[in-house]
């Protein structure tokens, strides 16, 4: 297929092309971007996927998915987790607290910085991949009204807030959505573009955590760590089954398909296989590394801040990057629930104390969740391409 970007609207959705529909640059929200998209074959909510026929019948307002039945379950089955988690180890709060009030808050906010110093290389990233799939990132005018590094930091941030405040991964679809809002491109194929993103993230993020662990444990896995190695070569082979599938059973997904999803799927497929350019892998690789060493450094602040703990390096980055792992979980918002107890339980590996691991889980968990839903909240209020 050929590659679009900025161009006639109605190219990049060829169904629609006599259908009277509204150009996308004036689509107010993501419930007339899925109207649009099958107003082609009208159907019914209860035949489209269940997510999408949420988004249909009643837009993508967060509050509204926050406050719905499946949000509030995750919700309290996070908070579920957490609270066996603290009825079954042996914490002793006012020890944790003690810890927490002597954290070094130099070190700590350390921590901070290198965390949203990220955020500017990951839009760096996926800048890189958009122009692989052949979106118009050079021009001016998309540099300046979404393509440019602090645009696609924005959306990064208000996606990432998003999945931290509802289940399924939506934030993702939402990012492709700010993409559609703003720069006037296909939905679908961006789409494509961050499921590329996440397929590059998961194969170096594995690799590390495969290399880390062999450099801690010496070839010595106890059961604990080959589950979690289990966990990160199933999501792996997953992702690499879905890219494969699309570059070489096209005809057969297709043709399972109902001939409503075809259009869509060929310009997600085209989205994500055009991503892949040999030439731009290095520099994706690269910063790839980048991003997930930055984690962990981020990690390594917040444990010097508590003194170090006697943790190696390598130690830190293989707590650091299991705990990353479970946030690919889609069924609780931002792995909340999972990752506390991920970090502390990989942090007792290394004979860290229960009520230590569970500090160093509590103050990680400021930077990385909590305080992305506050100041995800606050850019979501004044941010004025959402």
């Amino acid at each position: 297929m050929k590659s679009q970007t900025q161009a006639n609207p109605a190219s990049l959705r060829p169904e629609q092309t006599n259908q009277g529909l509204p150009r996308p640059a004036e689509t107010e929200s993501l419930e007339q971007l899925v109207e649009q998209a099958a107003e082609a074959a009208p159907l019914p909510a209860e035949a489209l996927p269940e997510d999408l026929a949420d988004v249909r019948s009643s837009g993508f307002s967060l509050r509204d998915k926050f406050l719905n039945f499946k949000s509030l379950a995750s919700f309290g089955i996070a908070f579920a987790i957490l609270g066996l988690a603290f009825w079954r180890a042996d914490i002793n709060l006012a020890e944790m607290w003690q810890q927490i009030l002597q954290t070094n808050l130099w070190l700590y906010s350390a921590g901070f910085i290198v965390f949203y110093g990220l955020f500017p290389i990951r839009a760096w990233r996926w800048r890189i991949i958009l122009r692989s799939a052949g979106f118009e990132v050079d021009s001016p005018q998309s540099r300046k009204n979404w393509s440019g590094i602090a645009a696609l930091s924005e959306f990064i941030g208000l996606s990432w807030f998003a999945n931290c405040v509802v289940p399924a991964k939506l934030g993702d679809a939402y990012r492709g959505y700010l993409v559609k809002k703003n720069g006037n491109a296909s939905f679908s194929r961006t789409l494509g573009t961050i499921f590329a993103e996440r397929i590059v993230d998961m194969i170096v993020l594995f690799g590390m955590l495969v290399v880390s662990g062999l450099l801690v444990f010496q070839g010595h896995l106890n059961s604990w760590t080959e589950k979690l190695f289990i966990i990160g070569i199933v999501f792996t082979i997953l992702l690499v089954i879905g890219l494969m599938s699309m570059r070489y059973l096209s005809p057969l997904i297709r043709r399972a398909l109902p001939q409503r999803f075809h259009d869509f799927y060929a310009r997600f497929e085209e989205g994500t296989l055009s991503s892949f350019r040999p030439s731009r892998l290095p520099i994706l690789l690269i910063l790839t590394i980048i991003v997930w060493l930055g984690e962990s450094m981020r990690l390594f602040f917040v444990i010097e801040a508590m003194g170090g703990l006697g943790l190696s390096l390598s130690a830190i980055i293989f707590v650091a990057l299991a705990s990353s792992l479970l946030t690919a979980v889609p069924a609780l918002p931002g792995g909340l629930g999972l990752v506390e107890v991920g970090i502390a339980g990989v942090m007792m590996l290394f004979s860290v104390g229960q009520t230590t691991s569970t500090a160093v889980a509590f103050l990680d968990r400021i930077i990385n969740y909590w305080s992305i839903v506050i100041l995800g909240l606050v850019l979501y209020l004044f941010s004025k391409r959402k």
